[in-house]
């Protein structure tokens, strides 16, 4: 539940224009900083920014974000009306892997979890580790969840590419008004 829970981590990791990792991958925990300092230092690298600079890529990107913005409107971090929060879900650039995995599952909504279809546990987990101080595990499960959406990202863009190459049809060549020259 947004409106309680806390946000225990806050990860993010530059990709290179073929979605291929740059640089390290930081993740910014809740017991280290505090809920309000991790909330703004993810606000500081553009995520609620209807821009471009920072383009959030994972799993159900919806929830995540739904999450943030409701723990940031909480702390007084952001102050959003029905227009801004409308303008920012038709504008804000996202990879959501949520749909990928449905179609990985033949079109099925139940099943179609990441855990599923990569080396990962559920999400479920770390509320119960985070409540038993179990920290590093929460980074180590962290860590995988990336390793296993960057994973399957980069075989859809391989395999969706393929299809892509298929089926792409030639340019059409646009008909002349006429007889004017090109």
């Amino acid at each position: 539940d947004p409106q309680q829970d806390r946000i225990v981590t806050v990860q993010y990791q530059s990709l290179a224009d073929a979605l291929a990792p740059v640089g390290s991958f930081q993740v910014i925990a809740e017991w280290e900083w505090g809920e309000q300092l991790v909330i703004q230092m993810a606000l500081d690298k553009g995520v609620l920014e209807p821009t471009w600079d920072c383009v959030p890529v994972g799993n159900r990107w919806r929830f995540d974000l739904t999450c943030l913005i409701e723990r940031a409107t909480k702390w007084k971090r952001i102050d959003w009306d029905l227009a801004k929060l409308k303008y920012y879900w038709f504008t804000k650039p996202y990879i959501d892997l949520g749909p990928i995995l449905v179609l990985l599952n033949r079109g099925s909504m139940a099943g179609s979890s990441l855990h599923v279809f990569a080396d990962k546990e559920r999400g479920a987990r770390v509320p119960k580790m985070y409540r038993l101080g179990r920290y590093s595990e929460i980074i180590e499960y962290v860590t995988r969840e990336r390793d296993a959406a960057v994973d399957l990202l980069h075989e859809s863009v391989e395999v969706l590419g393929a299809i892509v190459d298929r089926r792409r049809r030639p340019p059409s060549v646009p008909e002349l008004d006429g007889g004017a020259k090109p």
